[in-house]
């Protein structure tokens, strides 16, 4: 297969690289134009990872018949002093034209302020809508869909109603500049949850944007030290830009099948980077070292043949020249090509079972990363090779770097060579020495690592993500301290049934559950009864969890329903928990089947996922002690809010896993050469990790840069993954590669490579040789 596609990328190296350059064109201009539709950002939503058919998501349907499809607008006036009585009625004065236009639009009874009340400032109704300060107040409006048109269902109607909610918006912004002539100090803020969704929006398209910014040249800079030119480090990136246009693509057409969470973008986005970049890697040094070794035979057979003319063996010597990048390309095809291919699926594993997962969020997550991993692949067999073979021989001309008295040094110990002996082989002789104490030095290290995942909180947070410089950010700073009475309440509890019985379960047993603070407004709406509850600790801490936990587990008279933070990560976390029954042997079943065709090895699959699993666990723990713990937070530039995103951390297990297993493809891919070729454990650890070695931390340097760029954007969701996968890198890469593995198969020794009579007669027939 892989020798059938060489050919055919041999033979039209420029008919592959117009299908890759309109390929990725389209993907890129759909994305961005949506074809005279909506661009990918205009479809990104946001929510708190709700599952779909939950008891919480159900709630929330039942919550959102009950309130209908109206949506209110609030704008928080600033800098107006209310209680200087002259200025609140010049303040009211102002406001009269304002009050007559906004009711004209949407109705008497849908505009709010403490000036439309009876008694206006002296009505006790009006001390909610001022501040605490008396230095300001709310004014509110609520728009409805035209009566008898349902929004969800009536496109003509859905566009009415949007319009009709941006006239008020604009309207309303328009209201501070006006009261400044009465009150000079006068400012506002607009904001919905439209608004607040927007500058989600707005904040991924910035970071996302920043990142690559960051990124790509930093990434540029590497490989010019890994190989030493512009010429060879630009390979990789090929890859990579079109691995963006292809995130913005797919996520583009799913769009139209799942909502689209605004985060999965940048996440999907740093997926595709990585993968792409990593694979190109690979392919391109394995490339450069096939082409060094068949120059090296080439220039050792310069004799011409008896009775040939010199200028004959010149142009044989010439035609011999122009066909080393075809056979180098063949060559690196057949063998890093499958371990590309290898990787790929071993991560495609892991995104499999996010895609497979309940949570609209993992799904969406899972089959946008599928896409890119293919695409990822795909570009690494055949783009690559294509650009490779237009550069040709140039790949072997020595770098002007090497010129350069300090860069010369630096390139010429990280650039990738094919020297059998080096910094790597002799660390795995010094492990060889004392395999003992690194592993045990390696598992302690590790384990401590692992520390904080004991004390690990996970959250589905909504306004939390909000940028920190942001307006809507600020707006709900001063309705926390300024209007705490027009906060959301912690949980709203909806129960089937409007009778007495409703009402006296909530009064007598809710409210008494130790984890509920207060309950609030018990009210009836149509065929069911609505209470809404305070809950202890934030909305999302533990002990509000345990209040949804113990409400549902009551005897309740009729069907009940809760909606809030807490309710969704119970529930979100119920749906992980229920999918790993399934999940872990799917993943780790393949995962083992896969490596052990690889190596015919019974122990060396069992040992990989153990070393991997535990190197998996102690990032997460670094990642929580960050994040969580608080630590860090002027270096990253972030407010702790109490825990780690739950899909971040499911996403980081399912990701992480599969780069830790892409590195040990790498390194027991050469191991399993040189033992072939040796049949010597011990040499060949030593050559496989002297082969492999550069590679692996090449690429590990590459990765940690494409995930560190996302760090310095704004959302936390962002940073969280961004660090989270620099952190499992950067583990795996150094004290797992470098040390762990080696002193696992020293300690081993033969026994790696054993594995019984029936198994290895699979082995034989099946076997994905590299």
């Amino acid at each position: 297969m892989f020798d059938a596609l060489a050919t055919k990328v041999i033979r039209h190296p420029r008919l592959t690289l117009v299908i890759w350059a309109a390929l990725a064109a389209l993907l890129l201009l759909t994305s961005l134009s949506g074809l005279g539709g909506q661009s990918i950002f205009d479809r990104l939503k946001t929510s708190q990872g709700s599952i779909p058919g939950s008891s919480s998501d159900e709630g929330q349907q039942v919550l959102n018949t009950l309130t209908g499809q109206s949506v209110e607008i609030t704008l928080l006036v600033t800098g107006v002093n209310l209680a200087d009585s002259a200025t609140a009625a010049k303040v009211d004065n102002a406001l009269a034209p304002v009050h007559k236009e906004l009711i004209a639009r949407v109705g008497d009874g849908a505009v709010v302020d403490p000036f439309v009340l009876p008694g206006k400032l002296a009505n006790p109704a009006a001390t909610k809508l001022m501040a605490r300060n008396k230095q300001g107040f709310l004014l509110s409006v609520t728009i409805s869909p035209e009566p008898g048109k349902d929004i969800t269902k009536n496109a003509d109607a859905k566009a009415a109603f949007d319009a009709s909610r941006k006239d008020v918006e604009r309207r309303l912004a328009r209201v501070p500049q006006e009261l400044r002539a009465v009150s000079p100090n006068a400012a506002g803020t607009v904001s919905d949850q439209a608004i607040i969704n927007q500058e989600l929006v707005d904040q991924v398209s910035n970071d996302m944007r920043t990142g690559e910014l960051l990124v790509l040249p930093l990434t540029l800079l590497i490989m010019v030290l890994v190989f030493g030119g512009f010429m060879l480090a630009g390979m990789p990136l090929a890859g990579a830009l079109v691995s963006i246009c292809a995130a913005l693509g797919s996520l583009w057409g799913l769009s139209y099948l799942i909502d689209i969470e605004s985060s999965v973008l940048n996440i999907v986005t740093v997926i595709g980077l990585g993968l792409s970049i990593d694979y190109g890697l690979l392919f391109t040094s394995r490339y450069r070292e096939e082409l060094g070794r068949l120059a090296a035979q080439l220039a050792n057979d310069e004799t011409p043949a008896a009775g040939v003319s010199i200028q004959a063996a010149f142009q044989q010597r010439r035609a011999r020249n122009a066909s080393l990048p075809a056979q180098a390309v063949r060559l690196t095809m057949v063998s890093a090509g499958r371990t590309i291919l290898f990787s790929a699926v071993t991560v495609a594993i892991g995104l499999l079972g996010l895609a497979l997962m309940p949570p609209t969020l993992l799904s969406s997550i899972g089959v946008g990363g599928l896409f890119v991993t293919l695409i990822a692949v795909a570009a690494a067999l055949t783009l690559v090779p294509a650009l490779l073979l237009y550069l040709g021989t140039r790949a072997l001309i020595p770098s002007w770097l090497q010129r350069v008295p300090v860069l010369g040094k630096l390139q010429a110990r990280i650039a990738d060579v094919s020297s059998t002996e080096g910094i790597f082989s002799r660390l795995a002789r010094w492990v060889h020495r004392y395999p003992w104490y690194v592993l045990v030095a390696c598992v302690a290290a590790l384990g401590a690592m692992c520390v904080p995942l004991g004390n690990l909180h996970l959250l589905n947070s909504g306004t939390d993500l909000l940028p920190r410089n942001g307006s809507q950010y600020a707006y709900l700073q001063t309705l926390k301290q300024q209007y705490p009475d027009s906060l959301s309440n912690d949980a709203t509890l909806i129960m089937y049934g409007n009778s007495a019985k409703q009402a006296n379960f909530i009064k007598t047993e809710v409210s008494q559950v130790a984890d509920v603070q207060r309950v609030q407004g018990v009210t009836t709406a149509g065929d069911y009864t609505v209470a809404y509850l305070e809950l202890k600790g934030t909305p999302g801490s533990r002990s509000a969890e345990q209040a949804v936990v113990d409400i549902r587990s009551l005897n309740s008279p009729s069907q009940l329903w809760i909606t809030g933070q807490a309710a969704t990560q119970v529930d979100f976390g119920s749906s992980v928990i229920s999918s790993l029954p399934w999940l872990v042997p799917l993943v780790l079943g393949a995962i083992f089947i896969l490596l052990f065709l690889m190596t015919g090895s019974l122990l060396v699959p069992i040992k990989a996922v153990l070393i991997n699993s535990l190197s998996l666990a102690a990032s997460l723990g670094l990642a929580t002690w960050i994040f969580q713990g608080g630590h860090g937070v002027t270096l990253l530039g972030f407010t702790p809010i109490g825990g780690m995103e739950s899909y971040v951390m499911v996403v980081a297990i399912v990701f992480g896993f599969g780069l830790a297993m892409d590195y040990e493809v790498f390194l027991l891919g050469r191991i399993k050469e040189f033992w072939d070729a040796s049949g010597d454990n011990d040499l060949a650890v030593e050559q496989g990790l002297q082969r492999s070695g550069r590679i692996i931390t090449s690429a590990a340097a590459i990765m940690t840069a494409v995930f560190l760029g996302f760090v310095g954007g704004q959302m936390l969701v962002i940073k969280e993954i961004g660090l989270t996968l620099a952190l499992i890198v950067l583990v795996d890469a150094t004290i797992v590669r470098m040390a762990l593995v080696p002193a696992t198969m020293t300690l081993l020794g033969r026994w790696n490579w054993w594995s019984p009579a029936p198994i290895r007669a699979i082995y034989e027939r099946y076997s994905l040789q590299h």
